[in-house]
């Protein structure tokens, strides 16, 4: 009898946790039911159906606007408001508005910003970078930042397997060398094919010799994001294989609660682009990231210094 009783109870349990849902997403029937949460669904995200359950759901029935984010405010970052992450012998130099990597490192910013609706905007020197090494600026979403700002304790990332480790990585760019990169978006745990998993949603290019260049990464409201590099545009619909509206749903939750700590590093073991060379000296190479401006508001860590006028 006490084990019939404890098979009744769990069975309740599970169908009380999958009618609550846990994220507090919806319940939807469509396509053979699934649970979404439809803040995403506007009228340019729901243009192309991607055959999912969730397109059905939020686009057929649209909800209403998303509450936009917090009072978001212009920061100009000192050196102060940067942290190493790490040293793997390289030297790092931080500096007002961005830092130079020589050899093996990664700078980080100690807040991490809720970056819907706001930009963000850089200079980047790939001029000196070997090709073989990679070279890169992203955003992770890491948990526990607390009020002295992001350690390497904090570190998660998109090819993490699914857990403590594990989060939202946005690559703004990966940099062979001086040779060429990729644009990345990593929000699905694990490897394969079926979206932007830890193999990435992705548009790769060539530097054909302008290897300093300006680059802007705006989002909109539900995650949706745009990237311009050197005047290139890349946008959602470059990259490949193209995110679902699933994908910026999960990319936004985690904006929204985790907040984006923008991180950089250089590195060896894996770079896009291979035709530029997949092997490179990573104590020879450097790069920089000049004139970093974030358009945003803070989740975790301490705010950093504003713009001036």
């Amino acid at each position: 009898m006490a084990i019939k009783a404890y098979v009744t109870l769990a069975i309740v349990m599970i169908v009380f946790v999958s009618a609550s849902n846990p994220l507090g997403d919806v319940q939807c029937t469509a396509r053979g039911g699934c649970y979404c949460n439809c803040s995403w669904a506007n009228p340019s995200t729901c243009q192309n159906d991607d055959g999912s359950c969730c397109f059905a759901c939020c686009c057929d029935n649209p909800p209403n606007p998303p509450n936009p984010p917090g009072p978001q405010k212009n920061y100009c970052p000192s050196s102060n408001d940067l942290t190493i992450a790490y040293n793997a012998g390289g030297i790092i130099n931080i500096y007002n508005g961005g830092w130079s990597i020589y050899g093996g490192g990664a700078v980080a910013t100690k807040a991490a910003f809720n970056l819907l609706g706001g930009s963000v905007q850089w200079d980047v020197d790939f001029s000196q970078a070997i090709p073989g090494v990679n070279g890169n600026i992203y955003t992770i979403c890491p948990t526990g930042v607390g009020s002295g700002g992001f350690t390497q304790s904090n570190y998660c990332d998109g090819a993490q397997p699914a857990g403590s480790n594990w989060c939202v990585e946005v690559d703004w760019i990966e940099s062979n060398g001086n040779c060429g990169g990729q644009t990345t978006l990593h929000d699905i745990p694990g490897p394969g094919s079926n979206g932007c998993t830890a193999w990435g949603c992705a548009a790769s290019y060539y530097y054909n010799g302008q290897n300093s260049f300006h680059m802007s990464v705006t989002y909109d409201t539900n995650g949706v994001w745009t990237t311009t590099r050197n005047g290139q545009v890349i946008s959602p619909s470059s990259l490949n294989p193209t995110p679902s509206s699933s994908d910026w749903s999960t990319l936004q939750k985690q904006y929204s609660s985790n907040g984006a700590v923008i991180y950089s590093s250089q590195w060896t073991g894996w770079v896009p682009v291979e035709s530029c060379g997949n092997s490179g000296n990573l104590h020879a190479s450097t790069f920089s990231i000049k004139n970093l401006n974030i358009t945003g508001s803070v989740v975790q860590g301490p705010e950093p210094t504003l713009c001036s006028n």
